[in-house]
């Protein structure tokens, strides 16, 4: 399954480090909820995750009403991403 999605890009701090994530619109969320694929660690779903030009293999996790997306600094700075701002994001479960 491949989605395109945008939502913006969030910074959530944990303790002494701040996490850059998307999270999922709930129609997507969904629909890789309703999925029948393996699940690995904390409930988490294998995908393959492309922002511009930068593509990456990594999971999508669940959260109370969605899944989130990690989003690795590396990646923002490479894309020039800014937090508040909509990211375009192609999802490809694996």
């Amino acid at each position: 399954m491949r989605v395109q999605l945008s939502a913006p890009l969030q910074a959530l701090p944990h303790g002494r480090a701040t996490y850059l994530v998307v999270f999922l619109p709930e129609d997507v969320s969904d629909l890789i909820n309703d999925l029948q694929v393996p699940r690995v660690g904390f409930q988490g779903v294998k995908v393959e995750a492309t922002i511009g030009a930068t593509t990456w293999k990594t999971t999508v996790f669940p959260d109370k009403e969605s899944f989130l997306l990690l989003v690795a600094r590396k990646v923002a700075t490479a894309e020039a991403l800014t937090v508040g701002e909509p990211v375009d994001v192609t999802l490809t479960v694996l």
